[in-house]
């Protein structure tokens, strides 16, 4: 009997997969979780979890630089938005005050400030994960 199936045509063994592939998907699924917490909040933290299991993986490649920036990106993101919940405090603090007194309580400027914050932040945080993104689309290391 032959390994030769039904069809005629003898079965060529799978091609092995392009080395560092795996990383370059879990790259660009990471980065596309990022992208995505702006609908639901939690993707983030998916995203991260997988960048600390594949970070490992993929040290001495091109793609520790991504994972790396991802982890970077998340942590830096925590610190952004636990400063913006204190500040946020402050400012409904004066809104409160003032309201109470009828007298302007200066904290309540903290809240423009509050909002010029977030928008660089928001900036910074789309231009990394985008930048990201299309860098591991195209297969260079992040850098």
């Amino acid at each position: 009997m032959s390994d030769t199936p039904i069809g005629g045509a003898p079965q060529s063994a799978p091609a092995p997969a392009a080395e560092g592939s795996d990383a370059r998907i879990m790259a660009i699924v990471c980065y596309v979780l990022y992208i995505a917490v702006f609908t639901n909040g939690l993707t983030g933290i998916v995203g991260v979890v997988l960048a600390y299991v594949k970070r490992g993986e993929a040290r001495g490649t091109i793609w520790e630089s991504h994972f790396i920036n991802l982890i970077h990106v998340f942590w830096t993101g925590i610190i952004a938005i636990a400063i913006f919940l204190g500040l946020a405090g402050l400012g409904a603090w004066g809104v409160f005050s003032t309201a109470q007194t009828n007298q302007f309580t200066p904290m309540i400027l903290v809240l423009p400030v509050i909002w010029l914050g977030f928008v660089g932040y928001f900036v910074w945080y789309l231009y990394r994960t985008v930048k990201g993104l299309v860098r591991a689309i195209d297969s260079k290391p992040y850098s």
